[in-house]
């Protein structure tokens, strides 16, 4: 009896994915945006993950919202004996030109989001800023649209088991932003649920 009891929690566990998270409850995060900035000299970007403050959590105590310590636009990096200047959203000048979109899928077990682009050239990286940091990944030469990036913990929250996301009104990965890097144009920015945005 015991060995039937051991393999069903073994099979029990052998289909609960180590990426899926154990939040009850969606997290909190604040609407900061991560900061980029850019030699104007070599074309060198860095980005502004941490600053001079802690992690501060605020609001409700079962889901407190998480401002992350990224540094802001005044923190102004050198490069090559010069201020570089801070990335500002392209989105506007790259109409016609270079194009972003996401699509949240995996479900409750392999819960990742799914970044497309369309446009003259691929980007040359792009980055997901989450509940917990951010998660960058350069487009290899020859790489194809999509790019996936992989959720897991407190990343991972989804409200219901759709494959893809059907964009609900609970918008799981509300707070969530995608930035990509294109030559000739700059960063393209977009909320990660921006339906949700649009009043």
């Amino acid at each position: 009896m015991k060995k039937s009891s051991d393999a069903e929690k073994a099979s029990t566990f052998s289909k609960i994915s180590p990426t899926r998270t154990k939040a009850t409850w969606k997290p909190g995060i604040s609407d900061d945006s991560v900061p980029f900035f850019r030699c104007a000299s070599c074309g060198s970007i860095v980005a502004g993950i941490d600053g001079p403050n802690d992690v501060q959590l605020s609001g409700l105590v079962r889901r407190p919202d998480a401002t992350l310590p990224y540094a802001s636009n005044s923190f102004l990096p050198s490069c090559c004996g010069q201020p570089m200047e801070p990335l500002t959203d392209a989105t506007r000048n790259a109409e016609g030109r270079f194009s972003l979109s996401y699509e949240v899928v995996g479900g409750f077990e392999m819960n990742a989001l799914r970044a497309s682009w369309q446009g003259e050239k691929a980007p040359r990286w792009i980055a997901l800023k989450t509940f917990t940091g951010l998660q960058l990944k350069y487009v290899l030469p020859g790489k194809k649209s999509p790019l996936v990036f992989a959720l897991g913990d407190e990343d991972a929250y989804a409200y219901c088991d759709e494959d893809p996301c059907i964009a609900c009104t609970f918008h799981c990965k509300r707070g969530f932003e995608l930035y990509a890097y294109v030559e000739g144009i700059g960063l393209i920015c977009t909320p990660v649920h921006q339906e949700a945005l649009a009043y």
